[in-house]
C-alpha cells in the first residue's frame, strides 16, 4: 500500500516504491507575503527522510528555496521542477532534474509524469502524476480546469479549489467530472483569507455530481491507497 500526507496548503508527502517523495514543501509559517491562517504539519527541520521533491513552479507558496535547500542537504533528495524553479534553488546541479510538460520516466522506481497545468501568473508551471506499486497520484499544482484533464486516470487526485489564480470549487467539480480519478483530496485552500472556501460544500459537490470519492485531510493527516 501507498501512503499520502497532506502537510498544508499543496504540500504533500507521498510514500511509494519504497521512496518517500515531497510535492511542493512549503513549510514556513510566516513568510513576506503574511503569516499563514493554518500552519504546516511540520517545519523543514522535521524532514529527515527525502528521496524525491516535486515542485509545480516557481511561486513561493510551491517552491520554497530554504526549505528545499535545507532538506537536500540533510537527505541528498533529487529535485524535479520546471527550469524556471530549479533556477532559485541555491543547490548543487546535481541534484538538480529539469523537465517540461509530457515527459515520463521512472527514477528510483517511482514513475513520474509531467502533466501541463494552466497557470498564466507562473512562467512555466506543471503538474505531475506519481505512480508506483500499482498506484499512481496526481498532483495539480496551481492550475485551472483544462480539455486535457480527460486523459488522466489516477488513483488519488490532489486538486486546488480555492481560486484566485487556480480552479475554484466550480472548477475542480468540472476537472473531475471529465478525468477519472477514485478518490480526490482538495488543496491550495484557507491558507490565506483570499482563498477560504467551505472544504465541506465541495466534498458534498464532489458525492452528488461526480464518480470520485472525496477525502478531506486535516493538515498532518494520511491517508492508504
Amino acid at each position: 500500500m501507498a501512503f499520502l500526507k497532506f502537510l498544508g496548503h499543496s504540500a504533500f508527502e507521498i510514500s511509494i516504491a519504497g521512496r518517500r517523495v515531497f510535492l511542493d514543501p512549503w513549510l514556513q509559517t510566516k513568510t513576506e507575503h503574511g503569516e499563514r491562517l493554518v500552519p504546516p504539519a511540520f517545519t523543514q527541520e522535521k524532514v529527515r527522510e527525502a528521496d524525491l521533491i516535486l515542485l509545480t513552479h516557481e511561486h513561493f507558496d510551491h517552491c520554497d528555496a530554504f526549505d528545499v535547500e535545507m532538506i537536500v542537504g540533510r537527505t541528498n533528495a533529487q529535485v524535479i521542477a520546471p527550469e524556471n524553479a530549479l533556477a532559485l534553488l541555491p543547490i548543487p546541479a546535481k541534484n538538480k532534474i529539469p523537465v517540461s510538460e509530457g515527459e515520463r520516466f521512472t527514477i528510483m522506481g517511482v514513475d513520474v509524469e509531467v502533466t501541463p497545468a494552466r497557470h498564466p501568473q507562473s512562467t512555466y508551471s506543471v503538474g505531475f502524476v506519481v505512480g508506483g506499486e500499482g498506484k499512481s497520484v496526481y498532483h495539480a499544482g496551481d492550475t485551472y480546469d483544462f480539455y486535457d484533464m480527460s486523459q488522466i486516470q489516477v488513483d488519488v487526485a490532489l486538486l486546488p479549489i480555492g481560486g484566485t489564480y487556480t480552479m475554484d470549487v466550480i472548477g475542480a467539480i468540472t476537472a473531475l467530472k471529465t478525468m477519472r480519478a477514485k478518490k480526490v483530496v482538495p488543496m491550495h485552500y484557507n491558507t490565506f483569507s483570499r482563498i477560504c472556501v467551505d472544504v465541506n460544500d465541495f466534498a458534498r459537490r464532489v458525492r452528488a455530481s461526480t464518480q470520485s470519492e472525496p477525502v478531506v485531510l486535516r493538515v498532518g493527516e494520511e491517508m492508504g491507497f
